[in-house]
């Protein structure tokens, strides 16, 4: 299968960062003016694998046949919630966590879905070393299936360059990275503008960007807040990446949602993403 897809620039969206969701956030998206979202799989197991519904995916080609945006990635957040990639592959939960990446790859090939992404977070926090291989032998399980139907799996963490790297250097190369530009402000991990050159473009894959106030409560909007939005975007530009920028502010969150409405404030900061990307690199 050929995606439609390139490593040229392009702005987008997570889908859990709008007040829709499905369909209806692609529409959303699109009349912002995004170029692609990077959508989640609406409960999972939980709800029974929406997305492997193929009325559901109807709906899905669809929409995005009328509105013309890409669908960057798929991203597993019900794992996050059920905790599936910090426990042993042959347990119930890690059952579980395994037969969601299998209907995962089956949605996003069917759907020319590129990437799948997974993360460590809340309940799915890595916080120690049996934490740390379980979720690497999760993560290689997956690359493994998804490499089948040549679809990319991107892992997302608030680990530390040399834990991403070890990481990295586990699973194997076909591994790639989501760079947030806020968590390591957020989680007193690292200063981005230094980790990022640390850990190299030719791991990173895409990268979300958030800003935030100092106390690192809620975001601001892009280049308001405390994250150096302008010199980190400047260094990655200066590095020569070509891929694609996804917002993750939380528009309809406080204190960021008390400024405007969601499409007011999120046409604001799309608007600051191409001006960062129009801008001579010094």
């Amino acid at each position: 299968m050929t995606y439609m897809d390139s490593n040229r620039k392009r702005v987008g969206i997570c889908e859990w960062v709008l007040p829709f969701v499905g369909v209806e956030a692609i529409e959303c998206a699109a009349r912002i003016g995004f170029d692609c979202i990077q959508i989640a799989e609406r409960g999972g197991s939980e709800a029974g694998y929406p997305l492997s519904d193929q009325r559901i995916q109807d709906e899905y080609r669809r929409a995005i046949d009328h509105t013309g945006l890409q669908i960057h990635s798929l991203h597993l957040w019900t794992l996050c919630r059920q905790a599936c990639m910090i426990h042993p592959l042959d347990s119930a939960c890690g059952r579980v966590g395994l037969e969601s990446i299998c209907e995962a790859v089956k949605a996003c090939y069917a759907l020319e879905i590129p990437r799948l992404m997974l993360t460590s977070g809340f309940m799915c926090q890595i916080k120690n070393e049996r934490d740390f291989v379980q979720f690497s032998e999760s993560l290689r399980a997956a690359c493994e299936i998804a490499g089948e139907k040549d679809i990319t799996v991107v892992f997302e963490s608030a680990l530390d360059v040399w834990e991403i790297k070890r990481m990295c250097d586990i699973v194997g190369p076909s591994l790639r990275i989501c760079y947030d530009i806020f968590n390591p402000i957020r989680f007193h991990t690292a200063d981005p503008r230094e980790e990022i050159k640390q850990i190299g473009l030719n791991k990173i894959d895409h990268f979300h960007l958030k800003d935030g106030p100092d106390n690192c409560i809620g975001c601001t909007l892009l280049g308001q807040g405390c994250g150096h939005f302008d010199e980190v975007m400047n260094i990655i530009q200066t590095l020569g990446y070509q891929g694609s920028y996804i917002t993750e502010n939380y528009y309809t969150a406080s204190p960021l949602s008390e400024q405007d409405n969601f499409d007011a404030l999120a046409h604001m900061d799309l608007k600051t993403i191409h001006r960062a990307l129009q801008q001579q690199v010094l």
